[in-house]
């Protein structure tokens, strides 16, 4: 019998959309083991676990034969207790150097993540059995080049958050955004011009992520796996957007924020817009909704004449635009008697100014060519 290991095993989380290659990249990683102690938990969206199937086939050492399947159902919703059980018991048997866990194409990483960092209703983490070593997304080069393009080309669509269905792209790009690491995947696959068009787009979704080119999952299990790069402090904050929205002051006009050399290498631009009218709501979404030229993300807060209660926020991907209501604005329960102005939290404090309190627009930019003063021009034309 093996003796116990002391310590928390490292765990990797290998994320990417439908077939960008994440069983792939982990049976190779497996065939790595070398007789080293590690495990995979696989989950699969479809009533059966094809991928954990073709895993437990190609494991080739005892190393890699502790495979463990996970229902049907997706990581990000109805089955994260079950893997944070699974993975806490994995780490408790004390007979595992690393686990891998490969979720669904469906998956978000940061709801993985949060089963590390937030503590659940009995006090306790996922981080309290095991280390959360890297969020790695796996992308396929041409399918994301790809769905990028379409972007350029379908009419911009409203989507709303109760009804419509969650674009492709928008997903992919967040699995961008939270990420330690990005393999782009089957580049054998794309051109060269593909290539580059998709690493402009990860770097500038995630200026933090390391990004990696590969063909058919060929990662070394050294480079991937012996080194932790998860950061609570900054993976769930990598996503250019939330960077740059906090690098914004509470007030109207944002800091000019010096760019790294590679977003001055791809052309890549950003901006927040800040003001403190609400829009018009149509004037707004007309605006959106046409499309601004070469934008590839934008998220933010906003609120409108019509709707003044209500946090809006706002999700642009490509050509599909979403609307989401987050909450209602501190000034608006205060108004309406469900809270009082001395219950303002220090942070909601921060940022009122009357006669609007907390209510205000802040919304993020990001693109290839964007005419910011045109953008900002045209934003101010949209307030009531």
């Amino acid at each position: 019998m093996l003796p116990p290991l002391n310590t928390k095993p490292p765990v990797t989380v290998l994320c990417g959309f439908l077939g960008a290659g994440k069983t792939t990249l982990l049976n190779h990683l497996l065939r790595q083991a070398e007789g080293r102690r590690w495990a995979a938990v696989v989950n699969d969206v479809a009533a059966i676990n094809i991928d954990a199937a073709v895993v437990r086939a190609g494991a080739e050492t005892a190393a890699s034969r502790d495979v463990v399947e996970l229902g049907n159902g997706c990581v990000c919703c109805s089955s994260k207790d079950e893997l944070a059980e699974t993975v806490a018991e994995l780490a408790a048997a004390g007979r595992y150097e690393h686990i891998l866990v490969e979720t669904t194409g469906v998956a978000e990483p940061r709801g993985i993540a949060n089963l590390f960092t937030r503590k659940n209703p009995f006090g306790r983490t996922l981080g309290d059995f095991a280390t959360l070593s890297a969020l790695v997304t796996v992308i396929d080069a041409a399918c994301f080049s790809a769905e990028a393009e379409k972007q350029k080309i379908m009419d911009p669509r409203r989507l709303n958050p109760k009804t419509g269905d969650r674009p492709v792209f928008e997903l992919m790009m967040e699995q961008v955004e939270c990420a330690d690491v990005v393999v782009i995947n089957q580049c054998d696959r794309a051109s060269g011009t593909e290539l580059a068009r998709v690493e402009e787009i990860v770097r500038g979704l995630n200026t933090r992520a390391e990004i990696m080119r590969t063909e058919r999952g060929q990662v070394a299990s050294e480079w991937l796996l012996g080194r932790a790069r998860f950061d609570a402090a900054e993976t769930l904050k990598a996503a250019r957007w939330v960077r740059v929205l906090n690098a914004a002051a509470p007030g109207v006009v944002a800091p000019v924020i010096k760019r790294p050399a590679h977003e001055e290498k791809y052309g890549i631009t950003s901006f927040v817009y800040q003001a403190r009218r609400p829009f018009a709501r149509e004037r707004f979404h007309a605006l959106m909704e046409t499309g601004v030229p070469g934008l590839l993300r934008a998220k933010g807060f906003f609120w409108t004449r019509e709707q003044p209660d209500e946090m809006g926020f706002l999700s642009v991907a490509g050509g599909v635009v979403r609307y989401d209501t987050l909450n209602y604005w501190w000034a608006a329960l205060i108004e309406n008697g469900k809270a009082r102005l001395e219950e303002r939290p220090e942070m909601i404090r921060a940022l009122w100014v009357e006669p609007h309190g907390d209510r205000r627009q802040e919304l993020v930019f990001i693109g290839v060519g964007l005419q910011e003063a045109a953008v900002r021009t045209a934003l101010d034309a949209c307030l009531a």
